[in-house]
């Protein structure tokens, strides 16, 4: 039975001295947003049990939150974020950090008044699926990282990028109309360039990989939840290779050229298909055109877990990101090193 001291701090936390370990905790929540127990402990490394004894009294002295999501009998495990400022100053005072940014400071702010751990609490539908979505972007963080450790595989994540700084992106599109060709039942689309709208351009993540021959590749991430309509998918794709593509926009954007990929991790493979159809969709591409820019992948691959095991396989086997578990719209599979778009796997 779950105790109810779990979600209560007490009026009055015991005291002690911040130590290096409660740092790495810290930093790892700022750079992560969102991150689980069983990512965090994995990532400061160490002790478990000691890490997680470290979680709880960070919790209890405010310097740190944490919410679980509900369920029937069980809540999930917790999850750590920051939401005070004192937080940020803590580390500056402790030099693992030069300076406040404001971008932190507004993530902090706004997660204080989100005040997820009370939204979990309450059932809010809304934040909550925030979470799960920014849980998916935590899980893709972590096997980069992890993976990118030198005792565990030859790649090095040069860069990763989310939030604040990837917004405010949009690419003008023209305007597109299907007619009936005639004496048959098929469609083409044609696009009317004298007629334009504008559409957000604005990637979960981006992030780059610098592989061992020293070649680095660029990649956007897209965390789909299965909640989003076809309809509004079709304008998120089409964006993308306007902006990417067609108008090279990326390079000013974003600083990199050329993006390697646009990588959509969804929910499982029914909506995947149907997702690599629309990515093929003449209303995206145009007509008569093919395109290797998106790739798709379905999360139980990452957090399924094996038989006999009592959590997801991603958390120990990060580099199975790695993988060809990467399909293409033509139905080829993946690897992210692959250095060109050339069939690493078979038909699915």
């Amino acid at each position: 039975m779950v105790s109810f001291t779990q979600f209560v701090r007490p009026e009055t936390p015991a005291r002690g001295i911040i130590s290096e370990r409660d740092l790495d905790i810290i930093e790892a929540i700022l750079r992560y947003r969102f991150s689980p127990t069983s990512e965090l402990v994995r990532l400061v490394g160490g002790n478990h049990v000691v890490t997680m004894r470290r979680l709880r009294r960070l919790w209890e002295a405010s310097l740190i939150n944490r919410f679980a999501f509900p369920g029937i009998r069980n809540h999930s495990e917790f999850v750590y974020y920051l939401d005070r400022r004192q937080t940020l100053e803590l580390l500056v005072e402790r030099q693992r950090l030069p300076e406040l940014h404001g971008q932190m400071e507004d993530e902090v702010r706004m997660n204080r008044e989100a005040d997820y751990a009370g939204a979990a609490v309450r059932g809010q539908h809304m934040k909550l699926g925030f979470l799960r979505h920014s849980l998916m972007i935590s899980r893709m963080h972590f096997m980069l990282e992890m993976s990118a450790r030198p005792t565990t595989f030859s790649v090095e994540l040069a860069d990763w990028r989310q939030g604040a700084e990837l917004r405010g992106h949009k690419v003008k599109v023209p305007e597109i109309v299907s007619r009936r060709v005639e004496g048959t039942n098929e469609y083409r689309w044609d696009e009317h360039n004298y007629r334009k709208f504008r559409l957000p351009v604005e990637p979960d993540t981006m992030f780059s990989l610098r592989f061992a021959d020293n070649r680095v590749s660029h990649f956007c991430y897209e965390a789909d939840r299965g909640s989003m309509p076809m309809a509004d998918m079709l304008k998120k794709f089409r964006a993308y290779y306007h902006f990417i593509k067609r108008q090279q926009k990326h390079k000013e954007a974003f600083g990199v050229h050329p993006i390697r990929a646009v990588l959509v991790e969804t929910t499982d493979e029914p909506r995947a298909r149907k997702l690599m159809e629309l990515a093929q969709h003449p209303a995206v591409i145009g007509e008569g055109h093919r395109s290797a820019l998106f790739w798709f992948a379905i999360s139980p691959l990452f957090a399924d877990q094996p038989e006999g095991e009592g959590h997801s396989y991603y958390l120990d086997q990060p580099q199975q990101l790695f993988n060809p578990i990467w399909a293409l719209p033509d139905g080829s599979m993946h690897r992210l090193g692959d250095a060109e778009n050339i069939p690493s796997g078979t038909r699915p």
